[in-house]
């Protein structure tokens, strides 16, 4: 053969080799580029009262609503923001402008007395409801004194005055009828489900007063749950006196946080609540008056932690995802909070009465990513390994489960700070067993170059994709700071 001849071969397999190069790496991006900006969508959300100027937000959470819009809970990106709002996307992932003001709704101020100080709100979660309304759910804060806050939307984005008061239900903070005191903690709400009747169910935490505050507050955490009648009275015949409070022994192997994160309405009225007792997981399913299922799992719940840890670690968000598919089937995906520096991440699916599907992943835990077998970099002290930290759950028209959350990840070119966090998503097959036709070998970071993002939400369009939203940073003016921050969307296919 000669030489011209091999020079001709050796180009064409290069250019055969680089087309299937190309075509794989293609093929493993799983974004919808049909969705906001080559499948991008950022939103920013501003609003200029006084005390607020120019504040952002980003997603908290997301559901679904008619036409096949989406409703996102807004809240502060910057410490002591003033955020409570609720957002309308369209289904590509633009702001549907005919909701409130340019897609969000309208500034909320609390104030009790005249020349008081108002406090803060943020919002935690969002509901919509049949007739295109909107529930909005979250908490008010003022010198460490915390009580419930509801607000609810006409389909046009407006304060529906039919509810609460005027449109809220944000109660002066108190605790068992009586009121706290500076600093004297009380009770927060960080999700919201809608059931069948209509009745409105928050689900949150009791913060405990610290022990050398005098006056009256909660002395001791809980989980809490409460209902309300869908006019934003509290209904009285729920669990006691309207309320379920769930406290741990005073002594105990655990420590940590206590509180749930997440409920979800079952078609059969029950519900199923989530997140930690002294850091521990745990999973309850409650009777649609608020009455412990014994029926489900052991004695009502399922809880577990890594075994032989003592439940100590501490993190920005504690928060105890779960979806529930079709057949009524359970996953979840919550951090386990040991002692050291390893946080393993329980991924299982539960049957409709609480036991394990063994049919489901290899084990209890997540299937480990290429990147989580990688070396840290020693040069590099800013981070120095690859963390996961799932937020949310969506199971897809395939019945693939996508997590999304959030990643420490190693420094990349133009970081500035570090601790550099991307907005990150898994899929995993129906079986529990990583889908390695997803990204890079079952994992996707959705993150421009130099900015840090997280994502906090996600939900299934009526076609069976998943939206998964957060927020992102954005370059401006030669920074990326919490001024510069907005919503951020993706969609994948």
């Amino acid at each position: 053969m000669s030489g011209v001849a091999r020079l001709k071969r050796a180009l064409i397999g290069c250019a055969v080799l680089c087309a299937v190069t190309a075509g794989a790496a293609l093929a493993a991006d799983p974004t919808d580029t049909t969705f906001g900006t080559n499948g991008i969508a950022e939103i920013e959300a501003r609003f200029t009262p006084q005390e607020d100027v120019g504040q952002v937000g980003g997603i908290a959470d997301l559901e679904p609503t008619r036409g096949g819009k989406m409703l996102a809970a807004v809240y502060p990106i910057a410490r002591g923001g003033h955020y409570f709002a609720a957002a309308r996307i369209d289904r590509d992932g633009s702001r549907d402008r005919s909701f409130g003001r340019n897609g969000i709704t309208p500034y909320i101020h609390v104030s009790y007395r005249k020349g008081e100080n108002g406090g803060v709100l943020q919002a935690e979660a969002v509901a919509g409801l049949r007739d295109g309304k909107a529930l909005l759910a979250g908490y008010y804060e003022n010198g460490g004194e915390f009580a419930p806050a509801l607000a609810r939307f006409t389909s046009r984005g407006r304060l529906d005055r039919g509810f609460g008061r005027r449109g809220t239900v944000v109660p002066r903070p108190s605790f068992e009828g009586r009121p706290i005191q500076t600093e004297g903690g009380g009770e927060r709400l960080h999700d919201v489900a809608i059931e069948p009747d209509g009745t409105i169910v928050g689900v949150g935490d009791i913060v405990a007063a610290p022990h050398n505050t005098p006056g009256v507050g909660p002395r001791r955490a809980g989980g809490l749950v409460i209902a309300y009648r869908p006019d934003g009275k509290i209904d009285r015949s729920f669990g006691h006196d309207g309320r379920l409070r769930i406290t741990p022994p005073r002594s105990g192997r655990y420590s940590g946080y206590t509180g749930f994160t997440e409920v979800k309405a079952l078609p059969s009225g029950k519900l199923l609540v989530s997140g930690y007792i002294h850091q521990r997981y745990v999973l309850y399913r409650l009777t649609a008056d608020g009455r412990i299922d014994r029926s489900f799992g052991r004695s009502g719940r399922v809880a577990f932690a890594k075994p032989g840890s003592r439940a100590i670690k501490f993190t920005s968000y504690f928060v105890a995802p779960f979806a529930v598919d079709p057949r009524g089937r359970i996953v979840l995906c919550v951090p386990l909070f040991p002692e050291g520096s390893e946080e393993p991440v329980a991924f299982l699916r539960l049957l409709p009465d609480g036991r394990r599907d063994t049919s489901f992943g290899r084990s209890l835990y997540m299937e480990r990513a290429p990147s989580d077998a990688r070396e840290p970099d020693p040069r590099k002290h800013g981070v120095q390994f690859f963390s996961f930290e799932p937020l949310a759950i969506a199971i897809d028209g395939h019945g693939r489960v996508l997590v999304t959350g959030g990643e420490a990840a190693p420094y990349i070119p133009g970081q500035k700070e570090p601790g550099h966090e991307d907005f990150t998503s898994r899929r995993f097959l129906p079986n529990g067993r990583r889908d390695r036709s997803f990204g890079e070998g079952g994992m996707w970071h959705t993150a421009p170059l130099g900015s840090q993002s997280l994502a906090r939400a996600a939900l299934t369009q009526p076609d069976g994709k998943v939206v998964a939203g957060g927020w992102v940073q954005i370059e401006r003016f030669g920074g990326n700071g919490p001024g510069n921050t907005a919503m951020m969307l993706t969609r994948y296919r």
